[in-house]
């Protein structure tokens, strides 16, 4: 019943959005004016957070033709980081020990495991730390292979950041390499990864979804990470170095790791592990040849319930001041959980003038807006950027993608119900994400 009424809070402000664009086509098509009762001003009050509003969405489109722009820069970082480094890496053939925080992931948990053994670079050791788990992630993460160590971890509190830093603890090698227990990495991803740690701090690899076709929620998911997460690591590196960490699929030094204080038991440990490796000085850069294809959720319960606890972290992390003064970019990022609640404010002030609109024939308030052609031109500028991006990430086929754009757009509306959300997540376990959603056949 808690996860239903969360459904229907965004299927109302699915309908809300439905009625607003309805509405604007009518006036567009019809050519009439809206009449509005200028007694109620509120454009005042609606300003402020119209501009905030415009503001990030100017912020989203100069991340998205930066990328388009420095993708190739950076991909040659990498590229020459391999080409100068490769030799001394692989002569030296340090130990890198990959850690996965796994609680019931017994649906996942062996097949990571495996493809983790076909890795190029092979002095590795696989430390899976079964944490508080009631299934068979244990058995399942006991592969006939010696470099794979799993351990039944149990403690009374839970949460990734104890379970890492229990796997840092038993681990022996000089890099460490984060990953959840549904990623898949690339086979070479090791290789291609360690050179860049000759200059980097941290190197974070590239999304890209195992599951993208599984359901239509995740064919959406898909094109929310191939629009932010490759062209938002790839607009950092190229400005200023300092790419965040995703919380799975990347690869730091373990001294490092260890200067900034390990691993905090927060609910966006990568974000906030990530500031603290920036206000020391270590830069992170994205390596988008190193893949890692992760799940995602394939219901809008799971996927509710899954960002809500990362939207407590954000805000959470409000009350301190996590970035460098210098890090403009880093701060608006910060910044972005204000930026929703303004956005959902001047989303629902408007959503109800035009619901008075289409009971009584007026709008009862006067408010901040754009005109209708100047939304139409910025909404389409938008989409062909879009278009633009997963032609580059996917080539033809990511036209096909695209086509899906017009529906992801309404679609993200479900930050404003896991921001609401957000305010009752109490712990990690509660929002624990399920995973095992690669294939129809293997569900449970």
């Amino acid at each position: 019943m808690k996860d239903k009424k969360w459904k229907v809070m965004y299927s109302v402000l699915l309908l809300v959005w439905l009625m607003v664009i309805c509405s604007t086509i009518y006036y567009l098509y019809t050519g009439d004016e809206i009449l509005i009762d200028t007694d109620v001003n509120l454009y005042y009050v609606t300003l402020p957070p119209l501009i905030i509003i415009l503001l990030y969405t100017g912020l989203t489109c100069f991340i998205l033709i930066t990328y388009l722009a420095m993708d190739k820069k950076v991909k040659s970082i990498q590229e020459e980081a391999y080409k100068n480094f490769i030799e001394s890496i692989i002569k030296k053939n340090s130990l890198c020990s990959i850690i996965i925080a796994a609680h019931n992931e017994d649906t996942v948990i062996r097949k990571t495991v495996t493809e983790l053994l076909k890795q190029t670079y092979h002095n590795i050791e696989i430390i899976i730390v079964c944490h508080n788990c009631t299934d068979n992630t244990f058995d399942e993460a006991s592969v006939k292979d010696p470099r794979a160590k799993p351990y039944n971890y149990k403690t009374k509190e839970s949460g990734k950041g104890i379970a890492l830093n229990f796997g840092v603890l038993k681990s022996q090698g000089e890099y460490i390499l984060v990953l959840d227990a549904d990623g898949i990495l690339s086979c070479d991803f090791i290789e291609k990864g360690l050179p860049l740690l000759e200059k980097y701090a941290a190197v974070q690899g590239r999304y890209v979804p195992s599951n993208r076709n599984y359901s239509f929620i995740t064919r959406l998911l898909s094109i929310e990470g191939d629009l932010w997460s490759t062209p938002y690591m790839t607009a950092r590196t190229a400005l200023d170095q300092r790419g965040g960490l995703g919380g799975t699929g990347y690869i730091l030094r373990k001294e490092i790791l260890q200067d900034v204080g390990g691993f905090t038991n927060h609910l966006v440990d990568d974000y906030e592990l990530t500031t603290r490796l920036l206000r020391k000085g270590y830069r992170i850069v994205f390596g988008p040849h190193c893949i890692n294809y992760d799940e995602k959720p394939p219901t809008v319960e799971i996927l509710l319930k899954q960002r809500a606890r990362w939207a407590r972290g954000f805000i959470d992390l409000l009350r301190s001041r996590v970035c460098e003064p210098t890090d403009i970019l880093g701060i608006i990022f910060w910044l972005s959980p204000l930026v929703i609640f303004s956005a959902l404010g001047l989303f629902l002030t408007i959503g109800f003038g035009m619901i008075f609109n289409l009971l009584f024939g007026y709008f009862p308030f006067n408010y901040a807006a754009i005109t209708i052609n100047q939304w139409l031109l910025l909404t389409g500028f938008i989409w062909v950027v879009q278009i633009i991006v997963l032609a580059k990430e996917y080539g033809r086929i990511g036209l096909k993608y695209a086509a899906l754009i017009p529906v992801y757009n309404s679609f993200v509306l479900y930050v404003f119900v896991v921001f609401v959300r957000a305010w009752t997540v109490k712990s990690w376990g509660s929002t624990k994400t399920t995973h095992g959603f690669t294939t129809k056949s293997n569900t449970t």
